[in-house]
C-alpha cells in the first residue's frame, strides 16, 4: 500500500494470476504469430521506425495513461488511477499541462523515428501495473513477470533516449534468418511458462 495514502491503488489490487494470464497469453500468441507470419511481421517491424501514424496513436495512449496517474481529484473515473506524488505534489498541475503540450510538440516537431520513442513510453506504462501485481507475492516463480518488466524498462529507456537503436536492432534481427525462429520459440516458451505458473500456482 502507498504509505502516503489510506487506500489501495488499483495497480495494487491486480491479482498475480490475472497478470500472468494476460502477459503469458500476449507473449505466447504474439510470438506464435511472428513465427507463422514471418514475412508480414518482418515487413511491419522494418517499416515501424517511421510509421508516424502508429507512433502518434501509441504516444497519445501513453501520455493519456500518464495523465490518469497525475489527474486532479474530482474527475470521476478519470481520477481512479491517480497516485500520490508526495514531495512532488506541488508540480502535479505542471505534469498535467505537460501531457497535451508534449503530445502536440512531439507529433508536429519530431518527424524522424517517433515510433521508438512512443513505444518506449508505452512500454514504461505497461511495466508498472505488472510489477505491482508481482510485488512481494508468493511463490518465487512470480519473478518471471518482473524479469520481463525490467527488460522492457531497459529497452524502453534505451529507445526513448536513442531511437536509432530500435531501428538497428530490428534491422539486425530481420537480416539474420537463423535468429528469427529461436527468438520466436524463446518468446513462446517464456509466455507458456508464465501461463503455466498462473494456472498451477498463482
Amino acid at each position: 500500500m502507498n504509505p502516503y495514502t489510506s487506500f489501495e491503488h488499483p495497480y495494487e489490487m491486480i491479482p498475480l494470476h490475472v497478470a500472468g494470464y494476460i502477459l503469458g497469453s500476449v507473449l505466447l500468441l504474439g510470438h506464435l504469430f511472428a513465427l507463422v507470419k514471418r514475412q508480414q511481421t518482418q515487413a511491419f517491424l522494418l517499416a515501424s521506425p517511421r510509421n508516424h501514424l502508429l507512433a502518434q496513436i501509441l504516444l497519445a495512449v501513453g501520455l493519456f495513461w500518464f495523465f490518469l496517474l497525475v489527474a486532479p481529484q474530482g474527475l470521476g473515473i478519470l481520477s481512479s488511477l491517480r497516485v500520490d506524488l508526495a514531495e512532488f505534489e506541488g508540480i502535479r498541475w505542471l505534469l498535467q499541462l505537460a501531457c497535451p503540450v508534449f503530445l502536440v510538440l512531439m507529433i508536429t516537431q519530431v518527424k524522424n523515428l517517433l515510433f521508438p520513442r512512443a513505444l518506449g513510453l508505452f512500454g514504461l506504462m505497461v511495466a508498472s501495473p505488472l510489477l505491482f501485481a508481482a510485488y512481494l507475492k508468493d511463490p518465487v516463480t512470480r519473478l518471471l513477470i518482473p524479469v520481463w518488466c525490467y527488460i522492457v524498462i531497459f529497452l524502453s529507456l534505451l529507445w526513448i533516449g536513442k531511437p536509432y537503436l530500435y531501428r538497428d536492432m530490428v534491422n539486425k534481427i530481420c537480416s539474420k534468418p537463423s535468429w528469427w525462429t529461436p527468438l520466436c520459440l524463446g518468446g513462446m516458451a517464456y509466455g507458456a511458462a508464465i501461463l503455466l505458473c498462473a494456472i498451477l500456482w498463482w
